[in-house]
């Protein structure tokens, strides 16, 4: 049986709050003030090295929260393997990881196209387009392949809108033929907020709109998030620290309720112009920006450099009690949270400020190599820190839970 056809005429459906009133939009500005203040706050952490260590490390993180929301993700050591190009014998296991990382590459490839933010070029179909396709552009012809609900393949085409109907939940999308006038009248509502609080709020807005059209056949969530994710960063507001998918992963079941109520029709003439309810739209947008001050605050615990050497001399103390890397000592734990701070350092000033002997320090830096803590580009090169997913548990408890039985 077919699903019905959509009704609703563009003319009718309003995209943002602001349609109604400035006055709906005072509680929502005062939180989108929270969120950028906390959110400057973070960047201003005195940890230059380690925040740029975390903006590729947090990269297949992203992935894997926004692709366990779709029910595609993999598990962590996978998509690292799948990094190093070590893919699954698995067919299955094996498209996962390559969804994993197309989502790694157009996250890492959008923050050269999105360097700043442009309300007028950033709300426009085309954008939504040019992220779908560069993230399904990289998959296998396979993977492309979609089974609806009648028994028919269908293959995404990358970037290009939908051509058949469906059903998505409980949620029947408009009809395809009207894709492109619903997707020019997002670009509408959208176009005109510019900077601060109001494109805050109206990226959280346009991404309840963009999943309402679901404008393709495939990977109308993944494409929604990352999205909004560049517009995030693109605002200055992420410096690659955090992102809303691992809170909304987290809370994923509330995630859906909220934009299924924001999918309603509205209750009565106060609840907005369009079609759809404003005040279901008005509750996705502040669960939005709770997950996105929830998701600062987080990081910023994990940001304070006192608490950063408190965990490596954890760490240091537990994993010296492994044979081997028996020479580990908690007198590494300074000269290790300070190289946070820089790019690199001397090996014989890195020993010297752990105060052990001589025999004693060239062993703990062995075994701080060993597990992967530092780097170096050559055997008496100075010496950096790196923060391998294996070490997760110690330097980033909780952030990234699913990653953290990984064997050292």
């Amino acid at each position: 049986m077919k699903p019905p056809v959509h009704t609703i005429t563009t003319a009718r459906i309003r995209c943002c709050p602001w349609c109604h009133g400035e006055h709906k939009l005072d509680d929502l500005r005062l939180l989108a003030a929270e969120v950028i203040a906390g959110a400057g706050g973070l960047a201003a952490h005195g940890m230059p090295r380690l925040r740029a260590l975390l903006r590729e490390a947090l990269r297949p993180m992203n992935s894997y929260y926004t692709n366990k929301i779709e029910g595609q993700h993999t598990e962590p050591l996978l998509i690292e393997r799948a990094m190093r190009q070590d893919f699954s014998g698995s067919p299955d296991e094996a498209r996962r990881q390559r969804i994993a990382i197309a989502h790694i590459d157009t996250e890492r490839w959008s923050e050269t196209v999105w360097t700043s933010f442009d309300s007028a070029r950033f709300f426009t179909p085309e954008t939504v387009r040019e992220i779908h396709r560069h993230l399904h552009a990289q998959l296998l012809p396979e993977d492309l392949a979609q089974q609806g609900e009648d028994g028919e393949t269908a293959v995404v085409t990358p970037g290009e809108w939908r051509t058949r109907g469906g059903r998505v939940h409980r949620h029947v999308p408009p009809d395809p033929a009207s894709i492109p006038e619903f997707m020019q009248k997002w670009h509408e509502g959208y176009r005109y907020a510019h900077a601060g609080e109001t494109a805050l709020i109206a990226l959280a807005a346009a991404h309840h709109r963009l999943a309402w059209i679901h404008p393709f056949l495939d990977g109308n969530g993944r494409s929604a998030r990352l999205h909004t994710h560049i517009g995030l960063s693109a605002l200055g507001l992420t410096h690659g620290l955090w992102s809303p998918m691992r809170g909304l992963a987290r809370s994923q079941s509330q995630y859906y309720e909220r934009l299924i109520a924001a999918d309603q029709p509205r209750h009565g003439d106060l609840d907005g112009r369009g079609n759809l309810t404003e005040r279901g739209l008005i509750e996705f947008i502040e669960y939005f920006l709770g997950i996105c001050l929830d998701q600062i605050r987080f990081m910023g615990s994990m940001l304070d450099l006192h608490a950063f050497e408190t965990r490596l001399t954890q760490m240091l103390a537990a994993l010296g009690q492994d044979e081997d890397t028996r020479f580990l000592r908690i007198e590494a734990a300074m000269p290790l949270s300070y190289l946070a701070t820089v790019d690199s350092l001397d090996r014989s000033r890195f020993k010297a400020m752990t105060g052990l002997a001589a025999r004693t320090a060239d062993r703990v830096l062995a075994d701080l190599f060993k597990i992967g803590v530092l780097n170096s580009p050559s055997p008496r090169g100075p010496v950096a820190l790196a923060i391998p997913l294996s070490l997760f548990r110690w330097l980033f408890p909780r952030l990234w839970p699913e990653a953290e039985g990984t064997g050292v």
